[in-house]
C-alpha cells in the first residue's frame, strides 16, 4: 500500500469532516493517485466508495457518532495505531490529532499530519471552566509536538496553517478541500422541504446544519435569532442535526424562541439538501477559531445566502461571498441575516457568488495541487 488516509472518527457520517475526507480521496481516486483509508469500526450510513476502506476491528462496541473526547476513542485510537503497523503504507495522511498519534505512534514511514482544527483552541469548549485552561495548554502541546514529529503538516484553513506554523516554529501548508457543487436549489424543492418541515411557504427560515458542540456559537445564535423574531415574528430557525436538540433548546426556551424553532434529522444527504433548499438564509455563527467550517461551504455551494461570523472563515477570504459578521455579536449576526431576508436581490446575487467561490477556490484540482505543493 502507497498512500493511506487514516481518520480517527466513524465514517461515513454527515458530518463536515467526513464529508470533506470523502471529497478528498474521491478527488485523489478520480486523478489516479490510488488512495485508501483506515477509519473506525463503524459509519453513519452504507457507502460503497470505489477506493478501499479499511476499518479497525469491533471491539468496543461504539456506535456514537459524536465528535469530542471519550474513552471508548482512546481504544479506537490504539487499535488505529496496530492497523496503521499491519497495513505498512509507504505514506500516511493522518487526519487531525488522534490520527497523526496513532500513525506516529505506529513508526509509519512519511507521516503527513493533515489539520482539521487547533485542539488547544477547542478542546476547553468541551469542559467546564475549572478544566479548560489547563486542557487548553495540553491540547496546543500535543498540537505542537505532532506537527514538530511528523514528515509533513497541511491544515484546512489559512488561520490554522499560520497558527501551527508560529507555533511548532516550521512549515505549515494550508491545503484547500475539494467541494463539490451540486445541482441548483428548484422552487418545487423548496416548496416539498418546506411542507416536511412543518414551515409557511412565505415564511422566513433560517437554516443552521450541523453539530450541536459548545465551539460551534450556539449562544450567540441563540441570541441572534430572539432578536431577529422582534423585527420578524414570522421567522422560523431550523436545525438540521445528528445530535441531541437540548444544548440549543435550553438556550432558546428562556426567551420563547424555542417555539419558532423547528429541529430536524440529518441522516444523508437527501436531508442536508433539503434543509438547505426550505432555508433563505443559512447561519455559521462558530465561537472556537481553527477549522475551516464545512457546513459554511456547504450552505455556499448550494446557493444559500450565508452570514458567518469572522471566526469561522478561518483566514479565507469570502467577503463577496458571504455576509461577514463581528464574532461573538448576537446583534450583527442578526441585522446580516434581516438584510438578507428583505433585500432579496442583493441575496440572489450573494448566493451566485457563494457558488462561484466555492467552484474556483475548491475544486478537486486545486486540492491536488496543494496536496503535492505539501508533499514534495
Amino acid at each position: 500500500m502507497t498512500r493511506l488516509h487514516v481518520a480517527a472518527m466513524p465514517f461515513p457520517t454527515v458530518q463536515g469532516t467526513q464529508a470533506a475526507l470523502r471529497m478528498m480521496l474521491d478527488a485523489e481516486h478520480a486523478a489516479g493517485r490510488a488512495p485508501a483509508l483506515l477509519s473506525y469500526a463503524h459509519g453513519g450510513f452504507e457507502h460503497a466508495p470505489p477506493w478501499p476502506h479499511h476499518r479497525t476491528r469491533d471491539l468496543v462496541r461504539d456506535r456514537s457518532l459524536e465528535s469530542g473526547p471519550s474513552w471508548r476513542k482512546v481504544a479506537q485510537d490504539a487499535q488505529l495505531a496496530l492497523a496503521v503497523r499491519r497495513l505498512q503504507p509507504a505514506r500516511t495522511i493522518a487526519h487531525h490529532v488522534e490520527a497523526a498519534a496513532a500513525a506516529l505512534a505506529a513508526r509509519a514511514h512519511e507521516v503527513v499530519f493533515f489539520a482539521h482544527t487547533a485542539l488547544g483552541e477547542e478542546l476547553p469548549e468541551y469542559l467546564t471552566p475549572r478544566a479548560a485552561r489547563l486542557a487548553g495548554r495540553a491540547g496546543e502541546a500535543l498540537d505542537v509536538a505532532l506537527a514538530r514529529r511528523a514528515w509533513r503538516v497541511g491544515a484546512v484553513s489559512p488561520w490554522l496553517a499560520a497558527h501551527l506554523a508560529r507555533a511548532a516554529a516550521r512549515p505549515v501548508r494550508y491545503v484547500p478541500i475539494p467541494w463539490a457543487v451540486p445541482a441548483p436549489l428548484e422552487a418545487a424543492e423548496r416548496s416539498k422541504a418546506r411542507a416536511r418541515f412543518g414551515l409557511e411557504p412565505s415564511a422566513p427560515v433560517l437554516v443552521y446544519a450541523g453539530n450541536l458542540d459548545a465551539y460551534q456559537g450556539l449562544e450567540v445564535m441563540a441570541a441572534a435569532f430572539a432578536r431577529l423574531l422582534v423585527r420578524r415574528p414570522d421567522a422560523w430557525l431550523l436545525v438540521a442535526t445528528q445530535a441531541s436538540s437540548e444544548p440549543l433548546e435550553r438556550l432558546l426556551w428562556p426567551t420563547g424562541a424555542a417555539a419558532r424553532t423547528r429541529f430536524a434529522p440529518l441522516a444523508d444527504e437527501p436531508d442536508r439538501r433539503a434543509a438547505h433548499a426550505a432555508a433563505d438564509v443559512a447561519w455559521i455563527p462558530r465561537r472556537a477559531p481553527g477549522g475551516l467550517p464545512v457546513k459554511l461551504l456547504d450552505a455556499l455551494a448550494r446557493g444559500v445566502p450565508t452570514v458567518a461570523a469572522r471566526r469561522a472563515c478561518a483566514g479565507i477570504e469570502v467577503r463577496d461571498a458571504a455576509q461577514v459578521v463581528a464574532d461573538d455579536d448576537p446583534e450583527a449576526l442578526a441585522a446580516a441575516a434581516l438584510l438578507a431576508l428583505e433585500g432579496r436581490d442583493a441575496a440572489r446575487a450573494l448566493a451566485a457568488r457563494g457558488r462561484a467561490y466555492v467552484a474556483a477556490h475548491h475544486a478537486p484540482e486545486t486540492y491536488l495541487a496543494a496536496m503535492d505543493a505539501l508533499e514534495h
